[in-house]
């Protein structure tokens, strides 16, 4: 390994001359380093960052002989804490795209479910009610448009679509309906 030179400006190095000569020597050392541990280049650039930034704070307690080993154990402490921090991000990801996916296919089940009781309560209901239903809900028809295909009033549909939407609305909800009358 390569010593640190330290050039002397009349007789006095500053602080931050020796912390500026000591990074221009191990910086790049220490970027391939976390390299290898992390697989991506900018953020091995980011834990060097943040460790000669920790290591300016404590610089001068910092011993010449030992200042390597410092800055390698630093930086592979700083990945391996970076990388724990990544795979419990990964592993909250995973477990949240697990609950989404399970509460996709549940309420999708729900779903198509409760549609699938929709349409046998609605196949039970009486003629013309059935029709009138199925005209305006599934064809997409408009009351007045019903009424001009079935020859009556707007009224009667009107009516006929309240009763279907009662029936559904008690059915689904577990009541029954019996002329007009609800059970519980």
């Amino acid at each position: 390994m390569a010593k640190l030179t330290i050039f002397r400006f009349r007789g006095h190095v500053s602080r931050e001359e020796r912390f500026r000569q000591l990074f221009v020597e191990i910086y790049p050392r220490l970027v391939r380093y976390a390299i290898q541990l992390m697989g991506d280049r900018e953020e091995a650039k980011d834990i060097v960052g943040e460790v000669m930034e920790e290591a300016w704070k404590c610089f001068d307690r910092l011993e010449a002989e030992t200042q390597n080993a410092y800055f390698y154990t630093a930086t592979r402490n700083t990945c391996l804490n970076r990388l724990k921090h990544l795979r419990v991000e990964q592993q909250h990801l995973d477990a949240l795209r697990e609950v989404t996916r399970m509460d996709v296919n549940t309420g999708y089940r729900q779903h198509e479910a409760q549609l699938r009781q929709a349409e046998t309560i609605a196949y039970g209901l009486p003629e013309p009610t059935r029709t009138i239903l199925r005209l305006c809900y599934w064809e997409k028809l408009t009351y007045r448009q019903v009424a001009e295909r079935l020859e009556i009033s707007p009224d009667t549909v009107k009516k006929h679509i309240s009763k279907a939407l009662r029936v559904l609305r008690n059915e689904m909800n577990g009541k029954e309906e019996t002329n007009g009358t609800e059970r519980g």
